[in-house]
């Protein structure tokens, strides 16, 4: 009788749910805590060690769980449950000190599918997506409270006239120059003398003498006008706008803010302020400056927070110091696009700090995180923020993002798009959006990165699919494969988090309701 070999199988394949004569070799029906690996076989999967038990004398169901990695020593589990945060020490399993700002519990009123959490280094970004941005109060400001009366050039016989008007009634202060012996001095030392006899609410003016001008500073608003020498034009009055920037006094005093309009187009208008040398007055320079009647900015209250690590098992979370708006007004510096709606998800690019609201993408200043407002009203630079809107005829929330090589992958429920440059940096004026592709996907999974895939789940009433996604050149659609198309109907509905090990080449899916964990593994 001939001797008769066989080869054993590897069973390398993994789990198949296909008819027979449709699985591949080394496919198998079940597999339960094992592990395919192309050197060893299949084996055993490593055991677990039970360090300690989180839910000792309460309970964390339906937190928010996260892991922070700062090194080998420092390693991070916490959940925010409620308006508490709850952190352990992986390494050793002793619980964390756990320390709030001022007010900043407030900001944890989510359930746990409206947290999204980034970290960088020591510190991690808080995003509740159920948290309306706002903006800070506008302040109250009243106009013609200041006037700059400057005398342009000096001649003799001629008279300086000031016109002070307040609630309807109008006084006069004026000076007519000798033929000879006229000076600056002589002139403002005249015109302030009469401005402090002045009777009625125009006893309340206050005079600030200056080397060729005067500063008027009135509690009600007033009008001001002043003529003088041989074509009135040499006695100038300013107050609170200018045609030109040529027309601001060469001296004022500290935080006088002016309105350059420039031209009928508001677009072109921004405002200067003077800042003195001295810090009070006199000789300085105008810088620009915010309209001094909109909104310094955002309500750190209603933006994302952060949660530091300052020390072993030691952490403190907070509100972020976020930039307020330093120049410009409502249209030449408008606010973010998320002002008044809510931030749904975060990621870092190009030294940047991004956020996604609606179907809009939000990226800070370049190499400063915390600031989402133009440097300057009258032009654009580089690392000024990004905000972009997507295109689509489908309805776009944007939930999540992944950058890479070719630039932020964005999702959405029905969509998904890239953000990129063609230059290859993000700028303002060069930062485009396009659609990739249209799969459906579960808003409340984040997508994970495998090394050169991005995972995500899609979810029928059923069952779970995964599909892995791998991009290519800038006007190329991705390579999009259905992971678990062999295993149909078999993961389940009730999948809540999905994990990646690019070293491992291997995704995870869990569900806080089941003991049973999902891994596909790449060769």
């Amino acid at each position: 009788m001939a001797a008769v070999t066989q080869r054993i199988n590897s069973y390398l394949g993994g789990v198949s749910k296909q008819s027979d004569d449709k699985m591949l070799p080394g496919q198998v029906r079940e597999c339960y805590n094992g592990f395919p690996d192309a050197t060893y076989g299949l084996t055993k999967r490593p055991g677990f060690k039970h360090i300690v038990n989180l839910g000792t004398g309460t309970t964390y169901d339906d937190g928010k769980w996260f892991y922070i990695k700062r090194d080998d020593d420092e390693e991070y589990v916490g959940v925010i449950k409620g308006n508490a945060i709850n952190i352990w020490n992986a390494v050793s399993g002793n619980a964390c000190t756990v320390t709030y700002g001022t007010n900043a519990q407030t900001y944890l009123s989510g359930v746990k599918t409206d947290y999204k959490i980034i970290t960088v280094q020591d510190t991690s970004i808080v995003i509740n997506s159920s948290v309306t941005v706002t903006t800070q109060a506008a302040p109250t400001f009243t106009t013609g409270l200041v006037a700059s009366i400057e005398v342009a050039y000096v001649t003799s016989n001629t008279t300086y006239t000031i016109n002070i008007t307040i609630g309807g009634s109008t006084q006069t202060a004026s000076y007519t120059s000798p033929s000879s012996g006229v000076d600056v001095d002589t002139i403002l030392s005249s015109l302030e003398s009469s401005i402090n006899g002045m009777s009625g609410d125009h006893a309340n003016i206050t005079v600030t003498r200056l080397a060729n001008s005067l500063e008027l500073t009135s509690p009600a608003s007033m009008e001001v006008d002043a003529e003088g020498g041989i074509d009135n034009k040499g006695l100038l009055s300013v107050q609170d706008e200018v045609a030109s920037v040529g027309e601001l006094p060469v001296r004022s005093v500290q935080n006088r803010v002016v309105k350059i309009v420039n031209t009928n187009s508001s677009a072109d208008t921004y405002f200067a302020k003077f800042k003195a040398h001295n810090d009070v007055s006199g000789d300085g320079y105008w810088e620009e400056t915010r309209d001094p009647s909109v909104s310094a900015g955002l309500n750190d209250s209603t933006l994302p927070h952060e949660l530091v690590n300052t020390a072993v098992d030691t952490f403190i979370f907070r509100e972020i110091s976020y930039e307020d708006r330093l120049v410009g007004d409502d249209e030449t510096n408008s606010h973010p696009s998320f002002k008044d709606e809510k931030i749904t998800a975060g990621f870092f690019h190009n030294n940047r700090l991004g956020f996604l609201s609606k179907d809009n993408v939000i990226m800070s200043q370049s190499g400063d995180f915390y600031n989402f407002y133009f440097k300057s009203a009258q032009t654009t630079i580089d690392s000024d923020p990004v905000d972009i809107s997507c295109s689509s005829i489908k309805p776009t929330a944007l939930h999540a993002a992944l950058p890479t090589a070719q630039g932020v992958v964005l999702f959405s429920e029905n969509q998904q798009f890239v953000m990129f440059a063609d230059a290859g940096v993000l700028t303002p004026a060069l930062a485009t959006i396009r659609a990739l592709s249209n799969y459906e996907m579960d808003r409340n999974i984040e997508p994970v990165d495998v090394g050169t895939n991005l995972n995500f789940i899609t979810k029928t009433p059923g069952y779970s699919r995964v599909f892995s996604m791998v991009t290519r050149g800038q006007q190329e659609n991705p390579q999009v494969l259905d992971l678990s198309r062999v295993v149909k109907e078999w993961i389940s509905p009730d999948i809540d988090q999905l994990i990646s090990s690019p070293q491992n080449s291997m995704v995870a899916m869990s569900s806080q309701s089941s003991k049973e964990v999902y891994i596909f593994r790449y060769y």
